[in-house]
């Protein structure tokens, strides 16, 4: 074991004592002090949650720790190269350091990294298993005739472990300063010597650091509410912060970057058929009514009351919320790969419906056709007469997929899905990235494959009301999903076709969702 002499901190004000603690959110009382050390990046390296296994192993299917927060690989090599030669060469990778000396400055990190020592027993959420700390990594904080110092394994040990990552974690996660700690892997000259100031709490919650976190981060208004979220995923489902306008503000502008993703990025079915200036386009769906369309399913946040909420929200379980750590850019992709595999499914259909909607689309304007044929879409999932290029239309498939897919998620292993690459930089390249990982979760694949083929490769009519091919019997059926009352109606009829027309393997999850009384 090593030790370091650490500086203990109190903070506690008697004001704080009128609050009702809630451990049931994670928000028990928490600790009175926490503690401030100088400690070597390579040691702390090892230890804060964080595996030298990583892609190649990944690759091959070995499990990892995951991060507590998605990194962005380019800002630590950029951070690591800032230590080795300092300002301005950190961002001038055209410049050999040899060739410039005189451009060569000290790469300080004198801003702490914010620390916290998990307790033994205590869980975290890793690539869809509940992991803890061995006692053989226990780090702690032991008060000793010299003052208190932490004590900690060998770092050489902890990154030799080879079951660290499939059966247990780090004894230490980073709250705050993952970056400058992940730039240790990119610095060519750092040494045991090179310390960084850090801050460490003991035992804190998950909910207490997303706490920490905001107040940092976000009120003050460094970041940005939605990237907030993305950065620490626990803030989705804080109860606190809901009470206020931030997780509203959140959901509002997380579904208006979505549909603009949606919108913009070429391999989406949705490119450029999300009408973004109120026009009202054939097989086109309002700007507006797609962000409402997310916001009451794929981002709705879970009730109390047991109904269903938003995938990309939190996931609830047993009575407990689980999150899904996706970001804007891997929820932008899911969603187009879900439409995508519905576009598929049609394609390769042969339903009444589908057939009808392609002689109805052969007396369609030569401006139709041509627009359509160029966006390789067909008829039946984006012409003039399917419910699918509507705005009841595409809010039945969003809440109806976001239900299944939320009481299905740990089944087919959602939460198992990640990026090698999590960077902001270049949205298209990470979405496109994401799109071609996805395509190879044979799981997740099987299982939106399966639905699709209920819901449209079938008798479910998806057909508009003023589609000519609809006799006259059943024209009227069709009309009543027109005005505001055909999105519930049509939503509730989509889950009555699966659960009468689906295999026993899909329909119990669909007895699920009509329980929990969420779509």
């Amino acid at each position: 074991m090593k030790s370091i002499p650490v500086l203990p901190v109190h903070q506690w004000v008697k004001s704080w004592d009128i609050t009702k603690w809630t451990p049931e959110e994670g928000l028990g009382e928490p600790p009175k002090e926490f503690y401030v050390a100088s400690m070597s990046i390579r040691d702390l390296r090892a230890l804060a949650n964080v595996s030298k296994r990583e892609i190649p192993e990944r690759k091959q299917g070995t499990q990892n720790p995951g991060y507590q927060r998605p990194r962005d690989e380019k800002r630590s090599r950029k951070i690591g190269r800032y230590i080795d030669y300092g300002y301005p060469l950190s961002s001038q990778l055209g410049l050999d350091p040899k060739d410039h000396p005189d451009l060569v400055h000290p790469g300080w990190l004198p801003t702490t990294i914010l620390l916290n020592l998990i307790p033994i027993g205590e869980t975290r959420r890793r690539h869809g298993k509940d992991l803890t700390v061995p006692a053989h990594l226990e780090t702690r904080i032991e008060y000793g005739p010299s003052g208190p110092v932490l004590r900690y394994p060998e770092p050489e040990s902890v990154s030799a472990d080879l079951r660290l990552g499939t059966d247990y974690i780090e004894p230490i996660e980073v709250i705050d300063g993952q970056h400058r700690l992940f730039a240790a892997d990119d610095s060519l000259h750092l040494d045991e010597s090179y310390q960084v100031p850090v801050v460490l709490f003991q035992g804190l919650t998950e909910q207490w650091q997303a706490y920490l976190f905001w107040v940092i981060n976000v009120e003050p208004r460094k970041i940005n509410t939605s990237l907030a979220f993305d950065l620490y995923p626990e803030l989705r489902s804080s109860a606190w912060l809901e009470r206020g306008e931030a997780i509203k503000v959140y959901q509002e502008h997380r579904a208006q970057e979505l549909t603009e993703l949606l919108w913009r990025h070429p391999e989406s079915p949705w490119c450029e058929r999300i009408e973004l200036h109120g026009k009202r386009v054939d097989g086109h769906v309002s700007n507006a009514a797609f962000i409402r369309s997310l916001a009451s399913s794929f981002i709705r946040r879970w009730k109390s009351d047991g109904r269903i909420g938003g995938l990309f929200g939190s996931i609830d379980r047993d009575g407990k919320e689980r999150l899904i750590r996706w970001t804007r850019l891997q929820q932008a992709a899911f969603l187009i790969y879900l439409w995508d595999r519905i576009h598929a499914c049609i394609r390769g259909g042969n339903a009444a419906w589908i057939e009808g909607c392609e002689r109805d689309f052969e007396s369609a304007s030569a401006s139709q056709r041509d627009a359509l044929k160029s966006k390789g879409l067909h008829p039946a999932f984006a012409g003039p007469h399917t419910l699918l290029g509507t705005d009841q239309g595409a809010r039945a498939v969003l809440v109806v997929f976001n239900a299944l897919l939320s009481v299905a998620y740990e089944d087919i292993g959602l939460d198992n899905w990640e990026l090698d690459q999590v960077g902001d930089d270049e949205p298209e390249a990470v979405i496109t990235q994401a799109l071609a990982d996805l395509r190879s979760q044979k799981t997740i694949a099987d299982f939106i494959k399966l639905v699709s083929k209920c819901l449209f490769d079938s008798t479910f009519d998806w057909r508009s009301g003023s589609a000519p091919s609809i006799d006259a019997a059943h024209r009227q059926a069709q009309m009543a999903y027109k005005g505001s009352s055909g999105y519930t109606l049509l939503q509730r009829n989509a889950l009555s076709h699966l659960l009468q027309h689906s295999p026993d393997e899909l329909k119990r999850y669909v007895q699920l969702v009509l329980d929990r009384s969420g779509a």
